[in-house]
């Protein structure tokens, strides 16, 4: 009698308390618990940001790649890309060396 009155009235609430307490802990502060998953959504947040600005750079590219295509060729494209490569300029326009560029930049 006194066992069972042990069992039911001391022993049975002892362990009900404490394995509340270790799910308790482990829903909170475990590698898989609400501060994994906090630090997981931010993670997702930062990675999406990431991805956006890799998208429109793509998109950049896709752009400048379409206006060099032999196919829809843009003449002041490919006018401006020759002079940048080559180093060509024509009559009236206004060349800054690229010192002297610099320095006014640092300024």
């Amino acid at each position: 009698m006194l066992r069972s009155r042990f069992l039911l009235e001391i022993a049975f609430p002892a362990l009900v308390i404490c394995l509340t307490s270790v799910l308790l802990y482990s829903a909170v502060a475990s590698d898989t618990g609400y501060r994994a998953l906090a630090e997981a959504r931010k993670e997702a947040e930062m990675k999406s940001a990431e991805l956006e600005a890799l998208v429109e750079r793509r998109r950049a590219l896709e752009k400048n790649a379409d206006l060099l295509n032999s196919k829809s060729l843009d003449p002041d494209m490919l006018d401006e890309r020759i002079r940048a490569i080559l180093g060509y300029s024509k009559e009236g326009d206004v060349v800054i060396p690229r010192r002297e560029l610099d320095r006014l930049l640092s300024e």
